[in-house]
């Protein structure tokens, strides 16, 4: 797996001319230790895997690829582990959790809590038609703008994004957690 994500990540032909195709070179580049480990982090892991599962066809098929479907459970369920595993490491006192996600026509919005708490959902309907404005903006018939909104009130933190699963990765959760960790540091939490 980290070896197809490596020749994936530094191949000059693999995505240029042919997705199936690689040069000698890359071959002769693949990093071979002594020991045969590699020495990943859980997070190397990750992302060489994301790499191999999903970025690859991505390149390859563009919207036609599995990860531009509509984000399942079992994705956010990956997605959240992660999430939560990179903000605990740093804030064990109070962990974090997920809690029940919402899902609009084309939008998710994923809570997560430190400590306890709950989110009240009860007039979430009345937002559809305003997350589909502030997500998605069309600039001529070519170009869409698609933003990702972070979300911080009192002990919760929002995620707002696109329903597709490319959005709900879990390395897509690696960077969602420093963005997090980052704002949460900047705001004195």
């Amino acid at each position: 797996m980290a070896l197809r994500a490596y020749v994936a990540g530094t191949s000059a032909r693999l995505f240029t001319q042919r997705a199936t195709a690689i040069l000698s070179a890359d071959v002769f580049a693949l990093p071979f230790p002594e020991d045969q480990d590699l020495n990943l982090s859980q997070n190397e892991r990750i992302i060489a895997e994301d790499i191999v599962d999903y970025q690859r066809d991505y390149i390859r098929l563009g919207t036609a690829a599995p990860v531009m479907q509509s984000a399942t459970v079992e994705a956010l369920d990956a997605f959240d582990e992660v999430f939560s595993t990179q903000l605990n490491a740093v804030y064990k006192r109070k962990p974090l959790r997920p809690l029940q996600s919402q899902k609009w026509s084309g939008a998710i919005c994923k809570p997560f809590v430190f400590g306890e708490g709950e989110v009240d959902w009860s007039d979430a309907d009345e937002l559809r038609n305003y997350l589909d404005t502030l997500l998605r903006e069309r600039r001529g018939s070519s170009l869409t703008i698609t933003r990702i909104a972070r979300l911080y009130d009192k002990g919760f933190v929002f995620l707002l994004k696109p329903d597709r699963h490319r959005f709900w990765t879990r390395s897509i959760a690696l960077r969602d957690a420093d963005d997090v960790l980052a704002d949460l540091r900047a705001q004195g939490f």
